[in-house]
């Protein structure tokens, strides 16, 4: 019931930005200082089954600057739970800043040791999948390499 409710609210919302989309500029801007999360125009979070059930934007799963290009924020997973769907966004689901899977890193399902998931900064459903190897910490990347964006997980430091 849970889930069909909020299909349906995601569905209700993406018909209110289908004469919206942005076409991914505001999506590089410039960061706001050292550390800030905001580096996309708006404060960007790790949302998805990582955050809870409803996806919620969690101010602990803020991403932070780590070097150039290079943002990330640390969630604890356990295997049990696996897999963990997740994707970048702001809290208002705002295309140009809502980084789901790119049609070009289909399925979306990230290999430890593989390569990194290209990701489209004005997704609407597609969430990337993710399985720890083992419960513990885990950092999630989200990294802009040339003109496109990608994530990829590793276990923290």
């Amino acid at each position: 019931m849970f889930k069909k409710l909020m299909l349906a609210a995601m569905l209700a919302g993406s018909f209110g930005f289908a004469g919206c989309a942005s076409d991914g500029a505001s999506a590089g801007g410039a960061a706001s200082g050292e550390g800030a999360a905001d580096v996309f125009g708006k404060p960007i979070f790790l949302r998805g089954e990582i955050s809870d059930p409803e996806w919620a934007p969690l101010p602990e799963l803020l991403i932070k600057k780590v070097g150039d290009n290079q943002w990330k924020a640390t969630a604890e997973l356990k295997v049990d739970y696996a897999p963990y769907k997740y994707k970048f966004a702001d809290s208002a689901w705002t295309p140009g800043t809502n980084f789901g899977y790119s049609s070009e890193s289909a399925p979306g399902v990230f290999e430890w040791g593989g390569n990194p998931i290209i990701l489209n900064p004005n997704s609407k459903f597609e969430e990337v999948k993710v399985t720890p190897p083992a419960d513990g910490k885990y950092d999630f990347y989200i990294e802009k390499q040339g003109d496109k964006f990608v994530t990829y997980v590793k276990e923290a430091e």
